[in-house]
């Protein structure tokens, strides 16, 4: 036997309220509803095991609590597979994130963001040259958009990123104390993702404030460019003190390289990465530079709700920075 549906007025009479209060609730309208009220219709809602109707509920609010979060072609291949562990973990809790306010995520490539754009209330992306490339026709379709990290430009959009250039001058600045005279950077091609020029800018200035001059190595930052550097350097003689790697993911393809060479680390070679990707880093003893990705997540949310959730006034432009901290481990 099928179980019936709990409707919404099943909900009422069990809390001893009228529909249209029950409506208010689900709603978001607290204004005039007292805190006893809430809790009433809250429980009755509970112990019934009351769903909303979405469909139904997008056509009384005109919202369909859906955020769409942006993927470029470089982390998504369409079949859920993620090279950037870092964003992954930020894309999970923003999904807690947005589900505990009402709202739910789907993933989406740029192409199906644009034909789809009547599903999703507000738009995250993440901030890369790929990206850049559609952001005037995404601040068109008129509806909240916030950037993970800066483009060139702002484009009106929200903007959340990590002190990118701090990053570099702390991770540079570490080394050096460590007595790692001769290091490498491994970053992304000048250009291709704004934050990981603030970030050689930063470890740059570092370098040149000591009196050193900077050496880069560029790639797709992937950990098997990470990896094929050490074998390269290695092959060649010319291994230096550390690696700078701006990117967690390349940090750990180097140091599977070591452990294939049996370079011990961080004696022979030491290696520091930048994100702090959750468990992955810690389990592995990565000497890296965190980013506060939950604190990142969490305020995406709030911003996102405040911009879809308006009287008609548009919410100014926000640009928030977040610091970075340096978290020494085994590997430098």
């Amino acid at each position: 036997m099928t179980n019936k549906r709990v409707t919404l007025v099943q909900v009422a009479k069990d809390a001893g309220v009228s529909p249209a209060t029950v409506s208010h609730f689900l709603n978001g309208n607290f204004q005039k509803m007292g805190a006893g009220t809430r809790e009433k219709i809250r429980l009755s809602i509970k112990k019934l095991g009351y769903q909303v109707n979405p469909v139904a509920k997008s056509l009384i609010t005109g919202r369909m609590h859906t955020i769409g979060l942006v993927l470029s072609d470089s982390i998504y291949d369409g079949d859920g597979y993620f090279e950037d562990l870092y964003f992954l973990h930020f894309a999970k809790v923003i999904k807690q994130q947005l589900k505990a306010l009402g709202y739910k995520i789907i993933l989406l490539d740029f192409e199906e963001i644009f034909m789809n754009v009547q599903m999703v209330d507000g738009i995250i992306v993440k901030a890369t040259m790929e990206t850049e490339k559609f952001m005037p026709k995404l601040m068109d379709l008129r509806v909240p958009v916030i950037t993970v990290g800066r483009h060139n430009l702002s484009y009106g959009a929200h903007v959340l990123r990590v002190n990118d250039f701090q990053s570099g001058q702390t991770g540079v600045n570490h080394l050096l104390s460590r007595g790692y005279d001769n290091l490498i950077i491994l970053t992304y091609p000048h250009g291709q993702v704004p934050g990981f020029d603030d970030r050689l800018n930063g470890a740059s200035e570092a370098l040149q404030q000591h009196g050193r001059l900077t050496t880069v190595l560029t790639g797709d930052m992937t950990e098997k460019f990470g990896y094929d550097t050490v074998v390269n350097l290695a092959q060649s003689n010319q291994l230096p003190q550390a690696l700078f790697c701006l990117n967690d993911i390349s940090a750990i393809g180097a140091l599977k390289a070591c452990k294939d060479l049996e370079l011990a680390v961080p004696e022979q070679l030491a290696v520091l990465g930048i994100d702090d990707m959750p468990t992955v880093s810690e389990l592995l003893s990565l000497s890296t530079i965190r980013h506060p990705i939950n604190e990142l997540a969490a305020a995406a949310s709030k911003l996102m709700i405040k911009s879809i959730e308006t009287d008609g006034e548009p919410v100014a432009p926000v640009e928030e920075v977040f610091p970075t901290e340096l978290m020494v481990r085994r590997t430098s």
